[in-house]
């Protein structure tokens, strides 16, 4: 008898393994497929998305080279070529990827500087400057572009006031800041301020040669530092008389 029941047990242990497989072994082929499906779609994904990165950097490239043709630097830009890449540079701005969105901004608003658009130019520099997905260094680097062209109009209080966020020590663009604020300085005929920013920058070793060197011919431009007065001659003591 106990070979019977353990005969009839196994029976029923392998309806319902059958039974189970019937009603669900359908969704276990269904999960296979919807991973292969899955990571067949990721792949196409990624690949689309490195073509379309590479048709972005082409046009990018080619935009950039047409910006630049047949410039010089006495008589600037050819305007057509400019104009022609300044709306390439939009297009990607508006559309590409992040990354080259925030690099055709900056390209953008430089040519549109050129161009003598430049209200649009400030413009494209601030979005790149209060666009919190941009990289930091980028941010900073459309904060003080902006600050360079507007030294000579600009607000010189709010224009100190930004350049200041920058001159952190580890901050890369600190030496184009306080160059920034030494202009601003001159401006305001507040040369004694400007002399002590542009004689530090004249020897700061992290400051670009170009930086330097300015710095170096504006501050022997400046009238020199009058001398310290002498300090008055201590007063002498009455000779005492034991």
């Amino acid at each position: 008898m106990p070979d019977i029941f353990d005969e009839v047990e196994e029976d029923l242990r392998a309806e319902r393994a059958r039974s189970f497989a019937r009603r669900f072994g359908g969704l276990g082929a269904l999960g296979i497929v919807v991973v292969l499906v899955g990571t067949g779609a990721y792949v196409w994904w990624s690949q689309q998305k490195a073509a379309e990165n590479e048709k972005v950097a082409s046009r990018f490239i080619a935009a950039a080279t047409l910006a630049e043709k047949d410039y010089k630097p006495l008589s600037g830009l050819d305007r057509d070529a400019a104009g022609k890449a300044s709306a390439v540079f939009a297009d990607i701005a508006a559309h590409g990827p992040p990354g080259y969105a925030v690099l055709a901004r900056l390209r953008l608003a430089a040519l549109q500087w050129q161009l003598g658009q430049k209200p649009q130019a400030l413009a494209s520099w601030q979005a790149v400057a209060d666009d919190n997905d941009a990289p930091k260094l980028l941010r900073d680097l459309a904060l003080v572009t902006s600050a360079q062209h507007q030294v000579d109009s600009g607000d010189p209080v709010l224009l100190k006031q930004s350049m200041e966020t920058l001159t952190s020590a580890e901050n890369p663009w600190r030496p184009m800041a306080e160059q920034v604020i030494a202009l601003i300085d001159l401006r305001q005929g507040k040369t004694h301020e400007a002399g002590d920013i542009l004689r530090r920058l004249s020897i700061d070793p992290r400051a670009p040669d170009g930086i330097r060197q300015m710095a170096t011919s504006l501050a022997q431009a400046l009238p020199a530092e009058p001398a310290p007065a002498p300090a008055p001659p201590a007063p002498s003591k009455p000779a005492s008389h034991g």
